[in-house]
């Protein structure tokens, strides 16, 4: 799928063009607030990598059982999953202490992921309900029209989410050193921290990096536009 291909593809254009700009070499050590925004880029990543795995499982989950009930059965499975790994992101986050807009970013990511509990606990709701047999009381008609726009409103999360990586590793970015241009070219990251990064990854989304039908103007090295 385009969207599934899309979040390798995105990611690793960012950290490609990161990649040009110099590195610490030792550890920041006692800055807290450049170790947290690290932290916030790598719990970013660690997240991208738990949505992507989700939606894999799903397509080859609902590929397993294509009739009607196993359908439903496997959508509930699915979204427990969520629910449980979008409050495990939210715990996340929260233990983040990032300032300014930083912050910004990681309570909207927590906000995301709080949509994205609400719609998927009343997907499970409906196909509980769907599994249980027909009830006098229930608009089934209803509850069939609202699946489509359910699954339209966490795909309009995943696109923000997606949207927003870029933003997010500008976390990376070391503002309180310039070159000799006046631009910014240095990272946050150690050596560590990026291999580190990298090789989440490459472990995750590196398949769909191989995709060649995608452009080479968005994997070409400095198209994060970081300076």
């Amino acid at each position: 799928m385009h969207k599934q291909l899309g979040i390798g593809l995105l990611v690793g254009a960012i950290v490609c063009g990161a990649s040009c700009a110099s590195l610490q070499s030792e550890p920041l050590a006692g800055n807290a607030q450049k170790a947290a925004r690290i932290a916030l880029a790598q719990e970013f990543v660690r997240e991208l990598e738990v949505i992507y795995r989700f939606q894999e499982t799903a397509k080859k989950e609902f590929a397993e059982d294509s009739s009607g009930p196993g359908k439903l059965m496997t959508g509930i499975r699915v979204g427990s999953r969520t629910l449980f790994e979008m409050n495990d992101s939210i715990n996340r986050l929260s233990m983040i202490n990032v300032d300014a807009r930083w912050a910004e970013f990681r309570d909207a990511l927590k906000k995301l992921h709080q949509e994205r509990i609400v719609l998927v606990h009343e997907m499970n709701q409906m196909s509980k309900t769907l599994l249980a047999g027909p009830e006098p009381d229930v608009n089934y008609g209803k509850l069939t029209a609202r699946a489509p726009e359910i699954t339209a409103q966490v795909e309009q999360i995943d696109k923000i989410i997606f949207t927003i990586a870029k933003a997010m590793f500008f976390a990376l970015v070391d503002d309180d050193r310039r070159g000799a241009d006046g631009k910014l070219h240095y990272l946050i990251l150690t050596k560590k921290d990026r291999t580190s990064m990298v090789q989440l990854i490459d472990k995750t989304f590196g398949p769909t990096l191989e995709d060649k039908n995608v452009p080479i103007s968005s994997l070409r090295p400095g198209s994060s536009n970081m300076d």
